[in-house]
């Protein structure tokens, strides 16, 4: 019998995949778009390897025994295509594209183009200290840019260009509308690579999505309206999704509108950030994204609605086809979209000629149109997960259906039923079928979703399943009206906004759940990086796992890969040693983040903050604390009371449950209750941090081999200012020392200048991030360091105006020393301890 069912489940495969020929085809794009990207060869080399395919498919088309042949040399040619449309868009621009008129270095341009996106305003999510004014973001489709040929000697001239360029604007203003023709000056530049280990890639993601170019106005006064948008093509398209757009958010309140807005258009607003973050550690950010689950329940409504009326299936499908049109033009056109509605056009069209669909072959015909548009998006990893999660669905469906449920299936269709117990069959079999597809369907999804959510985000949500099916219903309740308000907001709008309060409620019902996922102890476990290989294996030993069934082998082979999964993961997740002490210092712009691991494995954070406007802890510090495998901070060490030092610490501290923080006898000390720092020491002490004060003279021992030193300020000191009263610290490991110094100045340095020898150290983080002051050459000079380090927005010079001799110090620091910054070099780590010191840069 168990041979007899899995050569049966082998025909059924083979049946599948002869029911969907576009499927090998799409493999091979797919594979030819990866080799494209990542192999280093040449463009003619994959274009000749497409022609030589092309040339023996030709030659053996009239040989029947060289089919095989035939079918390997199409293929062939088909991965060459996709390696060369890869190439094309990755690494090749068009010559007057707006990427070309930029280098390494921003400039100042003007430039001109229409608005091709809605715009948003932005308000940075910083909770303590400096806190940037909410910018104006939106894309803008260029079409000329100012230039200044002065090196070729002649003068700035207006020059046709074309390309994406992402605009900033740096003041709050009513912003322009889709459409409408501007003319902005301001600083140009391409998008640079992450100055940190493990932090986002912004250069690469708007690479990937066509847009290598960002462009600053520092003032609404920078741009100027030209030409308003009744003369762009698009006006009526755009001017309807911005009435449709203000009807959804105009249906709930701030945020159940926009939420609607997310949930029916795909437009996702700012403001939804904290919402959003929840969803993603919870497991469920794809019902924030239109997919295959919206336009299922989407074209089903629509569907079901066609045949209450009456109509044959056949109208009904063309009914159903002409609405997805129109919904595909007022929607958001993203990859998960774009793919679910070439499925579901792929299976109408079946429907309206009379011919039995596949769902395979229609994912295979999905890949093929969209790699061919842009094969960039194989690169997204939210093409990758969509196309993952169908593809598991078609395959693992019924197979993890009777893994879960097999033997309760069969024992079911033993009970038997008496004529008058039709309610009880109806539960039994309808109802519980129900049931256990949906739970087979979230488990196959979860399953599918999770190595790829552990390799591309180093997350593992494991109440994602429950909460999959418990948002649901609610995701339904919000859509269904949504949809039918949104049809109703032109012909009857009194009846539209009835109907969108029901969806607005569902909405702000949907939200507080979603908070309340919160309370839930390990909402999301965080994963150290596992690498592409981890998933592979995650994916094999499923497929082991769920085709055991019925012969010894695949059961023991199963039980390897489990036994090898469970091995692997447990390595990748050990954190990483060092046999001496390291210091971590992070590129964060304005303010300085240090990361001290200590030879014992134990990790301290000394300052973390930023005044640059973002979140230090969620963009840099825990980003990179998962990359370099290093272990939550139990200790953390202020060096004084400005936020561009500390700002990271309340976030951190809710997460890895921080046990100590040591400030200096100053911090926080006569300051209004209201102030930055005095809420930051009772966040942390809610938190259950206990605060220490350090004065001149103490010490730390962190481990047999490393010590902390305190070297200032000293203790009952009057009329210290905030830098002033920064705490200097010598780190010693072995016989290697290192002297932090907080923001000290003038005043400090020439009090800790009176006893120089104290200062000896074999390397020093320039004070006040590079800043001048008259005692910094007489201070560099007594810490005779052979390593400095900067932490700083930009490179420090000193004043604009000053004298010579000042000029000359920071010329000579890169001679005499081996100097080392943050804004030129990024990240930089240096280790010391018995084995002497070396020092490691991001770039």
């Amino acid at each position: 019998m168990g041979d007899a069912s899995d050569s049966a489940g082998l025909e059924t495969k083979q049946g599948r995949l002869i029911r969907a020929p576009l499927v090998p085809p799409a493999a091979a794009l797919a594979a030819g778009c990866l080799a494209g990207r990542y192999l280093p060869a040449p463009i003619s080399l994959w274009m000749l390897l497409g022609a030589a395919g092309l040339i023996a498919a030709f030659a053996t088309l009239s040989r029947p025994r060289l089919a095989a042949l035939r079918t390997a040399a199409i293929l062939a040619a088909v991965v060459s295509l996709g390696a060369v449309r890869m190439h094309q868009a990755w690494f090749s621009v068009p010559r007057d594209d707006i990427v070309t008129y930029t280098g390494r270095s921003k400039i100042l341009a003007t430039i001109r183009g229409r608005v091709a996106s809605f715009p948003q305003i932005f308000s940075p999510n910083v909770e303590f200290g400096y806190r940037p004014e909410p910018r104006v973001l939106f894309l803008l489709d260029v079409d000329e840019i100012l230039t200044d040929a002065g090196r070729a000697g002649k003068t700035p001239a207006w020059r046709e260009a074309r390309g994406l360029v992402r605009v900033t604007v740096d003041e709050p203003y009513v912003p322009p509308r889709p459409g409408e023709r501007l003319e902005i000056q301001g600083w140009m530049g391409r998008f640079a690579p992450p100055g940190n280990p493990g932090q986002y890639d912004t250069a690469a993601a708007a690479r990937r999505g066509g847009t290598w170019v960002w462009f600053r106005a520092p003032s609404r006064r920078c741009v100027h309206l030209l030409q308003p948008n009744q003369g762009a093509r698009s006006t009526a398209l755009w001017r309807l999704r911005a009435t449709l757009r203000q009807h959804l958010v105009e249906t709930g309140d701030l945020q159940s509108g926009r939420l609607l807005n997310a949930l029916i258009l795909g437009e996702r607003d700012a403001s939804l950030g904290t919402l959003n973050r929840t969803m993603q550690r919870a497991g469920v950010a794809h019902f924030l994204s239109i997919s295959g689950l919206h336009l299922g329940v989407f074209l089903g409504f629509v569907y079901l609605l066609c045949r209450l009326l009456l109509l044959r299936p056949r109208t009904a499908a063309i009914v159903s086809l002409a609405v997805l049109g129109a919904y595909l033009l007022l929607a958001e056109p993203r990859p998960p979209l774009l793919r679910s509605a070439i499925m579901a056009a792929a299976l109408l069209a079946g429907v309206i000629v009379g011919r039995p669909g596949s769902t395979l072959n229609a994912l295979g015909l999905a890949t093929i149109l969209l790699l061919l548009i842009d094969p960039r998006q194989i690169l997204q990893p939210g093409f990758q997960m969509s196309f993952a999660i169908v593809a598991g669905l078609i395959f693992l469906f019924y197979p993890m259906r009777r893994f879960l449920f097999g033997r309760r299936l069969r024992r079911r269709g033993l009970v038997v039923f008496r004529g008058d117990q039709r309610v009880r069959r109806w539960l039994h079999y309808s109802v519980v079928n129900r049931l256990i597809d949906a739970v087979s369907l979230a488990v196959t999804c979860y399953v599918v979703a999770a190595p790829l959510a552990a390799v591309q985000f180093g997350v593992f949500s494991p109440w994602a399943i429950g909460l999959n099916l418990l948002l649901f219903p609610l995701v339904a309740a919000v859509l269904i009206p949504g949809y039918v308000s949104m049809a109703l907001a032109w012909p009857a709008p009194n009846l539209a906004a009835a109907v969108g309060s029901l969806s607005a409620g569902a909405a702000d019902l949907l939200a507080r759940v979603v908070e309340a996922f919160e309370v839930l102890p390990g909402l999301s476990l965080p994963m150290r990086p596992v690498g592409v290989g981890w998933g592979i294996l995650c994916y094999a030993t499923l497929a082991a796992v769920l085709f055991a069934r019925g012969r010894t082998g695949r059961r023991i082979l199963a039980g390897v890969l489990i036994a090898a999964l469970a091995g692997v993961t447990v390595w990748t997740q050990l954190p990483a040693g060092t046999p001496e002490a390291q210091l971590d210092l992070l590129a964060v712009g304005g303010g300085q983040c240090a990361v001290l691991q200590t030879p014992a494995g134990e990790t301290h954070i000394i300052d973390a903050g930023t005044r640059s406007g973002f979140d230090v802890y969620r963009r840099v510090l825990a980003p990179f604390l998962r990359e370099m495998r290093l272990p939550n901070p139990r200790e953390a060490y202020v060096s004084h009371a400005n936020s561009d030092h500390y700002n990271a610490l309340p976030n951190l501290a809710g997460e890895t449950g921080l046990e100590t923080l040591y400030v200096c006898d100053y911090f926080g000390l006569g300051e209004s209750p209201f102030s930055a720092s005095r809420q930051m020491l009772e966040r942390l002490h809610a938190a259950g941090a206990a605060v220490h004060r350090l004065r001149r003279g103490d010490r730390v021992q962190l481990d047999e081999r490393t010590r902390i030193d305190v070297l200032w300020p000293p203790a009952g000191r009057e009329g210290l200012s905030a830098n002033d009263s920064s705490l200097v610290l010598r780190v010693t490991c072995d016989e290697k020392s290192l002297l932090l110094t907080g923001d000290v100045e003038e005043l400090a340095q020439a009090e800790l200048l009176k006893d120089p020898a104290q200062l000896k150290a074999d390397a020093l983080v320039l004070p006040h991030h590079g800043g001048w002051a008259k005692t910094l050459p007489a201070f560099v000079e007594a810490v005779g360091p052979s390593v400095i380090l900067i932490s700083a927005g930009r490179e420090p010079k000193g004043p604009s105006a000053g004298r010579a001799e000042i000029r000359e110090f920071y010329d000579s620091l890169r001679v005499k020393y081996r100097c080392f910054t943050t804004p030129r070099n990024g990240w930089i780590r240096l280790r010391f301890g018995r084995g002497g010191q070396n020092v490691r840069t991001m770039r």
